[in-house]
């Protein structure tokens, strides 16, 4: 906890010194944050079965804040044409009353007093070509490959973005180039990634390269948003000794592909918006058989909004599925897939701009496929009430 307490004080003094270092020069300083809590409630109750065997429990996680602390961003203009954002990311990895497969009730909760951590949410360099209508990103960035996680859409709608928006993540290093297209009416934004690798499974072990394709067409009201990514995920990689750490003959030449499809739409007080998604990584899975297995993922979510008074209360109900296989085990290959059904309700009440007040109301059904008897599965539901500040 002391540790947790010296880190925001340190964050508060940087604002502070960044504030000051902004009026000296003029405004070409930007510095604002997202602050992720505090959440203020958070309960849990229901059953679980591991390894065949079913336990009832109920649990809280008192006050704490989210995995994602503080996020602070820190943008700088060169010129006209070139900026500089840094974000850095200081976190506690708080996981709050959040359940787990193959764990009791409770079981899953983490250490919110461990040292915490800072990590980079992106970096990169801004440069614009406006003869061309052109801008581009390079470094380090969170890709849109859903608008949910990409966009940052979940941040003000509730606490913690549903499994099939969190597994959907995708973070890189590489270049973003950006270009809108109108055509007969039709809005047409266009962005291309040329990315460093896979980081989408948290590792980034081969010398080729991956390409997303992100399009948002608008039309007749409707917004639409789609992407398109490819690449290897191999674990072959040439070295600076000039040795290759692959043991598995050809296995650099494993490839995936993920894609992704959504809309929105507004109607008077009425909002809506979904997307589906999935992807496969081919031979990603091992058992010890003679062949290995792809890893597939596919899910979808939906979320209907009311304004119960405009700019102020809102409520919302969001249905999110999301299957992933996570294991392949003998005999025979098996494929363990992992399935996660939440719906929650949910209201976001202004108390001020971008200062949401959340309160949700999570009923989830998880489960996996193991050998029969052998299922791990959990039903729950879960109360959570916090803060998000995003300034």
């Amino acid at each position: 906890m002391r540790k947790s307490i010296f880190l925001f004080v340190c964050a508060a003094l940087y604002l502070a010194l960044a504030a000051q270092s902004k009026a000296e020069v003029d405004g070409l300083v930007k510095i604002g944050g997202h602050l992720e809590g505090p959440v203020l409630s958070d309960s849990v109750w229901g059953h679980a079965v591991v390894n065949g065997v079913k336990t009832r429990g109920s649990y809280s996680a008192g006050s704490y804040f989210g995995s994602h602390t503080f996020i602070m961003y820190v943008s700088k203009d060169i010129n006209d044409t070139m900026s500089v954002n840094i974000s850095p990311d200081f976190s506690n990895a708080g996981a709050g009353a959040t359940p787990s497969l193959g764990k009791k009730l409770g079981e899953g909760l983490k250490d919110i007093s461990a040292a915490p951590t800072v990590r980079f949410y992106e970096a990169t360099f801004n440069m614009g070509l406006p003869d061309y209508g052109v801008q581009m990103r390079a470094g380090f960035m969170s890709l849109p490959f859903i608008q949910d996680y990409g966009k940052e859409l979940f941040w003000h709608e509730e606490q913690n973005g549903g499994k099939f928006t969190l597994g959907n993540s995708w973070y890189d290093t590489g270049l973003e180039i950006y270009k809108p297209f109108e055509a007969a009416g039709v809005s047409l934004p266009l962005s291309l990634y040329i990315v460093n690798g896979n980081s989408s499974l948290n590792r980034d072990n081969n010398n080729g390269k991956s390409v997303m394709i992100h399009v948002e067409p608008e039309f007749a009201g409707v917004k639409t948003f789609a992407s398109f990514g490819a690449g290897k995920w191999g674990d072959k990689l040439a070295l600076s000794t000039g040795t290759v750490n692959g043991v598995v003959e050809n296995q650099f030449k494993k490839g995936f592909f993920r894609w992704s499809y959504g809309a929105a739409y507004a109607y008077k007080r009425f909002k809506a918006r979904g997307e589906v998604a999935g992807g496969k990584w081919q031979d990603n899975l091992f058992s010890g058989a003679a062949e290995e297995s792809d890893k597939r993922t596919f899910g979808y979510y939906g979320k209907v909004f009311y304004s119960v008074v405009p700019e102020k209360l809102t409520a919302m109900v969001h249905y999110n599925l999301y299957k992933a296989d996570a294991a392949a085990v003998s005999p025979a290959n098996h494929i363990i897939t992992e399935t996660y059904k939440t719906t929650t309700l949910g209201l976001q009440y202004e108390l001020a701009p971008a200062a949401t007040f959340v309160v949700q109301y999570d009923i989830g059904k998880w489960k996996n496929d193991d050998v029969a008897g052998q299922e791990d599965s959990i039903k729950f539901n879960r109360a959570l009430a916090s803060v998000k500040v995003t300034f």
